[in-house]
């Protein structure tokens, strides 16, 4: 699979990536580094802890790392959480988390098979 193939199965904008980063090899190199930080991780793993505040941190950073990316969907729910989670409270963000954990399983499996 090549990279344009990658951005159009995840619903994401290659033709945004490209206007970003101007190349398909440091497209890719960043989806990479993407796919090998671990925000994903810790924006789950806080949101199990229900802490609410780094959940608002984290949100907000991996909205600006996907908006970069122009990983659309991501970038969407990312907004999303951002907002629900902006005054630190108690917020119902149950749905939007069961999206992105679907969203991302979704890039991780487009990724994988880039990678091959």
């Amino acid at each position: 699979m090549d990279i344009k193939k990658f951005y159009l199965e995840t619903g994401s904008s290659y033709e945004s990536a490209l206007s970003i980063m101007m190349n398909d090899m440091l497209i890719e190199r960043m989806i990479k580094k993407f796919m090998e930080n671990n925000a994903y991780k810790a924006l789950i793993e806080a949101y199990e802890a229900n802490d609410i505040k780094e959940v608002f941190a984290l949100s907000h950073s991996f909205k600006g790392v996907t908006g970069n990316l122009a990983l659309t969907k991501l970038f969407e729910i990312a907004s999303t959480l951002t907002e629900a989670t902006r005054n630190k409270e108690q917020a119902d963000i149950d749905r939007e988390i069961g999206i992105l954990k679907e969203e991302y399983r979704k890039i991780e499996e487009a990724y994988n098979r880039l990678a091959d």
